[in-house]
């Protein structure tokens, strides 16, 4: 539904690609050049109704990214398409259930601060 991407993708190519033909919103930050006119229907509706709120989810993918990288390593041992894509979505399953695990060990451990009753 919607797209957010750095400066460096600002172009009426990219913006029209994705408004017409994927049928979603972009979100990218207008680059202002010294003298130049902002050209291109899309390049000039997202100068006016840029989304700054939106924009800052971008953070928080780019952390995720980071921290799956980080865990599982940025490289895919798989040689086809096909099979990267289940690497990747094997690497996501075992995340996921790597946080559910350790959030349910700590909610299992958490010690109750009232006090006993005899």
């Amino acid at each position: 539904d919607c797209y957010l991407m750095d400066k460096g993708y600002d172009s009426e190519k990219i913006h029209t690609l994705i408004n017409e033909e994927l049928k979603a919103e972009a979100i990218i930050p207008v680059r202002y050049r010294k003298r130049k006119k902002i050209k291109g229907k899309y390049r000039r509706k997202m100068r006016d109704e840029f989304d700054e709120n939106v924009y800052h989810y971008r953070n928080l993918v780019e952390t995720m990214f980071s921290v799956l990288k980080r865990k599982y390593g940025e490289e895919l041992k798989a040689t086809k398409y096909r099979n990267q894509a289940k690497e990747v979505k094997f690497k996501l399953l075992i995340h996921n259930i790597d946080r559910a695990t350790s959030i349910s060990v700590i909610i299992q451990m958490r010690i109750s601060t009232e006090p006993l009753y005899l």
